[in-house]
């Protein structure tokens, strides 16, 4: 009888993915990529080594998931091979189909309730849909979020020709059902719509919050799973050796009683050291007495079968259970006092917090969670802190559930700072030094180090680890790490990294060769620009790859006349290397202009390449340049660097040489001398290179083109004539790559103390703290082959560069002592203050300094530094200061730092006095400030009684702010909020119908939020939600930020649901919200809703963000405050 799912192993990361696609029987990565989720290694243990007698039922289950739908619920007795057809067929589907599976099992701790089906399952959706997992959500919002998901996913899915099936295994083993009135089952949150497979015992009663039109009440679904003969004779087996177990006591009693209450993953020299016994006789007893008992998963021991967790547990008793945690409690607290040394076992590392979790026990998950010396062996074992964050992002979630009680707000203040302490020795990690881990044999810590960096340098981390992994054979593993970087890509929402991360998961996926992949990360970038250079990549692969003609397809769908040029040129290289020169010529001559000189470059360049194709490549030069006799390039300056480039790759350089030096060819000559001396490094003609290089006219243009000579020298390993080029390159842009290129030939050249030097002596303008040249360095000496001293310095660049920085605690202390200042304690404060130096004279972190300065009285201190300002900022500044000055009272200055400011064409939004343009404003506008002015005293003389004299005023104010509409909405809130107290509703209503009109007019998202406040200021809370819906309809950074202003704003406005559910509908993007929900916190009238929203914001975001909540609901919290800023504070005077 043959083994279902044919040869090749299915291969297992025990941090990989479990949203599984195949071929055929096997796990495959042809037509999509795994999904990464920590869940597939329960998979794995589930799964069966070999799936014997099952090939009908494999082959109706694919049948069903290729063409089928609805539902098809699997039934049989227990001990039928339900779980096992399952697990294997998870593991191995069809072609073209994803499957996210969950398994309802006791055996695998905490899997058996709907909070494991939710967390799970929300994962793989979520990373499926290129959303990435959205970050910390409630327990009220998940199930939100994961109705969503069931059809984000199956739509994402659609849209690369691939079918979604969830898989549910067990539904009768939900246990969340006996747990209070209040609990859902896992089956009331199945999909209505969609291909599901469950599978369970035969005639379950379904739960009561199943609805009655819910297809799991069809009985058209139903499919019953013949037993299989092999797992009754296993049932038997393990049932007789269950029953001696219990019978015999001493060892065989106690491996039970462990193995059960562990959950899973104890070795036989864990378990040797907690019976007392020796490992041989541990090992021989749990491989030849109960084998049908036992399975052995990864090292670690389980119980082989559902029913036999369900019956030891009920045979031993919740007393004796009891007492076996007390035993593996005992043991883990002995390792902590011991500080967790070197030896620990990898259960107590990775194992006991799941038990916790599964036991319900919120305290000892916390302490856990909080374990620092832990988690330093943690990352000594896996080379990142990604389960440390995971845990510690579990136990927020378990003490969030059980809501407010005592010591609610302090826990999630002490998860929070133990999460930033991690985080803060991650951040300055550079992007490569995982990969230069797995260089030197460290696949595993490479793997686990890319995961715990933050985001901007994670993507490309993973991408370089899984490039690595292709190119030594380890295919499943790389798909794992590039499915796991396309997710994380894709869920990038700050519009400054996005095209990066994409553009670099892009390129790693034609790297290892899934061109439909990179395709469809290349469809997620906006706009023809910021796919131009993955376009042109992937029409490049797909030529190598014989498929010339889905190439051409791809060109001809582009408009824009520089792509489409290069990427025609391409088709028409690639055809003519490939011998097929009559189609190249016809294919480049349908083009005109420079599309047309190009492809005939291109076709003389590959003619060259040939035996006998010089001739003819010499004739289709001068034909290209007949063509561009008599105009300039429509792309411009680019386009005629490209020119040059394709001349000296023809084999024309001296034509190329005539047209970019000699005077009056071209007003594009800087570019083209530029792009000549490139074009003549690359091709080795380096002398010719250098001898024009004095010819370029700017700095930059020298810059790069040194830089280009540095990296063509070091190519040929002339380390003598790279090193004078490399003195006179002191670009901060340019330096660094040619000083990577000068690293890696001095080491080839033997002279590995110079690159040292080199390494270690750069100026900070090139490579800040030296970190990144000296990965260089390591890469370049295991190339080398000098593994030990690549190894001994890579570790030492590791802990470098995980050590904390002054410009890093300065802002944070800041913002501690404006917090403490504000909430009445300012002694503290002001010591906190005492010499602060913001060390930057960039916007964010200056801006902190000077606000904890002017909270904490020091107005001169705050002038001297403002004074080191960059430009327009100085002005903000010095503006900021001035109105803290005049204010009185810690409400009124924060009144002032929230404010938005306009100035010098310019509008500072509240938190971090950046600078956003705005339209010009006509000489005779009166300032905002005056128009806010008026506004105030409007109301103030209403509260006088002064109503004609309000009126008047109010008046002035209404018409100033008329003529500030047309650059700026600034003042807005401030007079509708006075329209609004002063009776003349309708007057407000008529105002903000022309703001709105400008805004559309100006087209400028910037102004939205004004608006938007201005409509809450109104009280038209649903007109405000609209505008900014509409506003934000595409997920980034900057409309994000305008939900987040909004939702602080309808706090503010005593509108605390609508505010919530705001905040809750952001957490897809997985933007710290800690701010709005601080807002939130501080103007509810709920003292319990108030500590839960305080303890929120401090799951979400920076913990300093939420301090205000802190200090204000939870005064006992203030000694942990002022501890942990006395770390910061000797965290800068070091």
């Amino acid at each position: 009888m043959e083994r279902a799912g044919g040869e090749r192993p299915v291969t297992v990361d025990n941090e990989a993915g479990v949203v599984v696609i195949g071929d055929g029987n096997q796990v495959g990565f042809g037509t999509g990529t795994v999904v990464r989720s920590a869940y597939r290694e329960q998979v794995r243990r589930i799964a069966p080594p070999e799936l014997i007698g099952r090939e009908e039922e494999l082959a109706e289950l694919a049948a069903f998931c290729r063409t089928g739908a609805g539902y098809r619920w699997w039934r049989a007795d227990a001990w039928a091979g339900k779980t096992a057809l399952m697990a294997w067929f998870a593991l191995n589907p069809p072609a073209g189909v994803r499957i996210v599976p969950f398994f309802i099992t006791a055996r695998l701790g905490s899997q058996n309730d709907v909070v494991a089906y939710v967390d799970v399952v929300l994962e793989q959706l979520a990373e499926l849909a290129g959303e990435g997992l959205p970050a910390h959500l409630t327990a009220a919002t998940k199930e939100a979020h994961l109705f969503r998901l069931y059809g984000e996913a199956d739509r994402a899915c659609a849209a690369r020709g691939e079918r979604l099936v969830l898989l549910v295994d067990g539904l009768d083993e939900d246990r969340g059902v006996t747990t209070g009135p209040e609990a859902r089952s896992i089956a009331s949150l199945l999909p209505s719509d969609g291909r599901v497979i469950v599978s369970g015992r035969l005639n379950p009663p379904l739960p009561a919050d199943v609805r009655a039109d819910h297809p799991l009440r069809n009985p058209r679904a139903v499919r019953i799973l013949p037993p299989s003969p092999r797992a009754r004779a296993i049932r038997a087996e393990a049932e007789r050796e269950l029953k001696h177990l219990l019978a015999a006591g001493g060892l065989p009693y106690e491996l039970l009683g462990l193995v059960t209450t562990s959950g899973g993953g104890l070795t036989a020299d864990d378990l040797a050291e907690l019976t007392g016994d020796v490992p041989y006789r541990v090992r021989d007893l749990l491989r030849t007495g109960p084998g049908r008992t036992f399975a052995l998963r990864g090292g670690g021991y389980l119980l082989a079968h559902e029913e036999l967790v369900v019956q030891a547990g009920e045979m031993l008793g919740p007393r004796e259970r009891e007492r076996w945690r007390g035993v593996l409690r005992d043991w883990a607290e002995r390792l902590r006092v011991r500080g967790w040394p070197a030896d620990t076992p990898a259960y107590l590392l990775h194992g006991r917090f799941p038990m916790l979790r599964a036991a319900g026990d919120r305290d000892g998950m916390v302490e856990y969670a909080l374990d620092a010396v832990r988690h330093d062996r943690l990352l000594a074992a896996t080379g990142g802190d990604g389960a440390a964050l995971a845990e510690i992002g579990a136990a927020g979630e378990a003490v969030l559930a059980r809501g407010d009680g005592p010591g609610l707000v302090t826990t999630l203040l002490r998860l929070a700072l133990r999460r930033a302490a991690l985080r803060d020795r991650n951040g300055q990690v550079p992007a490569e030094l995982p990969v230069a881990w797995a260089e030197l044999g460290e696949r595993d810590r490479a793997s686990a180090l890319a995961r715990g960096l933050e985001p901007a340098s994670r993507v490309p981390a993973l991408c370089a680890v899984a490039e690595l992994l292709h190119t030594e054979g380890h295919m499943a593993r790389a798909h794992d790490l590039l499915g796991e970087a396309d997710a994380l890509a894709r869920a990038e929402h700050r519009t400054q990294e996005r095209p990066f991360v994409l553009w670099a998961v892009g390129d790693s996926w034609l790297a290892v060769g899934e061109a439909d992949r990179a395709e469809s990360v290349m469809n997620a970038l906006p706009g023809v620009i910021l796919r131009r250079r993955p376009l042109l990549a992937l029409i490049a692969f797909r030529c190598r790859a014989g498929e010339s003609e889905r190439a051409l397809d791809a060109v001809r769908e582009v408009r824009e006349p520089r792509t489409r040029a290069l990427g025609h040129a391409i088709v028409c290289g690639a055809l003519a290397a490939s011998d097929r020169t009559p189609e190249a010529l016809a294919l480049a001559r349908s083009e005109q202009g420079f599309g047309r000189a190009l492809g005939l470059l291109r076709i003389a360049e590959a003619l060259r390449a040939g035996a006998a194709g010089t001739g003819e490549a010499a004739g289709l030069v001068e034909e290209a340049l007949a063509v561009l006799a008599d105009e300039e390039p429509a792309g411009g300056s680019e386009l005629a660097a490209e020119l040059i480039t394709a001349l000296v790759a023809a084999g024309a350089a001296g034509r190329a040489e005539a047209l970019a030096v000699e005077p009056g060819t071209s007003r594009h000559g800087e570019a083209m001398r530029l792009a000549l001396v490139k074009a003549l490094a690359r091709q080795g003609d380096r002398d010719r290179a250098e001898a024009l290089s004095p010819l370029l006219l700017s700095e930059s243009s020298r810059s790069h083109a040194r830089a280009a000579l540095v990296e063509a020298w070091a190519g040929a390993d002339d380390v003598d004539r790279l090193l004078p080029v490399l003195a006179a390159l002191t670009d901060r842009f340019s330096r660094p790559r040619a000083v990577r290129a000068a690293i890696g030939a001095l080491v080839r050249a033997g002279s590995v103390e110079e690159a040292e030097a080199l390494a270690s002596s750069e100026p900070e303008v090139a490579d800040p703290w030296g970190w990144g040249l000296k990965v260089a360095l390591v890469r370049a000496l295991t190339a080398a082959g000098h593994r030990e001293r690549a190894a001994a310095l890579l570790a030492r660049v590791e802990q470098a560069s995980r050590a904390p920085r002054r410009e890093d605690a300065a802002p944070v202390l800041a913002a501690v002592a404006e917090a403490l200042a504000l909430a009445g304690h300012l002694a503290p404060a002001r010591l906190l203050t005492d010499g602060l130096e913001a060390g930057t004279d960039r916007a964010p972190g200056l801006l902190r300094v000077v606000r904890a300065l002017l909270a904490t009285g020091r107005f001169e201190e705050a002038e001297r530094q403002a004074g080191g300002a960059r430009g327009n900022q100085r002005e903000y500044l010095d503006g900021l200061i001035a109105r803290g000055r005049a204010v009185a009272g810690p409400d009124a200055l924060s009144r002032e730092f929230d404010r938005p400011v306009a100035q010098r064409g310019c509008v500072r939004l509240s938190g971090d006095g950046v600078p956003r343009p705005l339209l010009p404003a006509p000489e005779t506008a009166v300032p905002v400030a005056e128009v806010e002015r008026r506004a105030e005293r409007a109301l103030a003389l209403s509260g006088e009684g002064r109503g004609d004299e309000a009126a008047r005023e109010l008046d002035r104010a209404v018409a100033a702010a008329r003529g500030t509409l047309r650059y700026t909405a600034v003042p807005l809130a401030a007079v509708v909020r006075a329209q609004a107290v002063l009776g003349r509703r309708a007057q407000a209503a008529e105002l903000l119908a022309e703001a709105s009109a400008y805004l559309r007019l100006a087209d400028g998202r910037r102004e939205v939020s004004f608006v938007a406040h201005a409509f809450v200021a109104a009280g038209l809370h649903d007109e405000a939600e609209s505008l900014v819906a509409t506003a934000t309809e595409e997920a980034n950074e900057e409309t994000a930020t305008l939900r987040l202003d909004l939702a602080e704003a309808l706090a503010r406005a005593g509108e605390h649901g609508r505010a919530e559910a705001l905040l809750d509908g952001l957490a897809r993007l997985g933007l710290a919200r800690a701010r709005a929900y601080t807002v939130l916190a501080l103007t509810h009238p709920d003292p319990v809703r108030a500590r839960e929203t305080t303890a929120l914001a401090l799951h979400v975001g920076p913990w300093y963000e939420a301090l205000p909540g802190v200090l204000r609901h939870e005064p006992a919290a203030l000694p942990l405050v002022l501890e942990e800023a006395g770390r910061l504070r000797r965290a800068l005077e070091v």
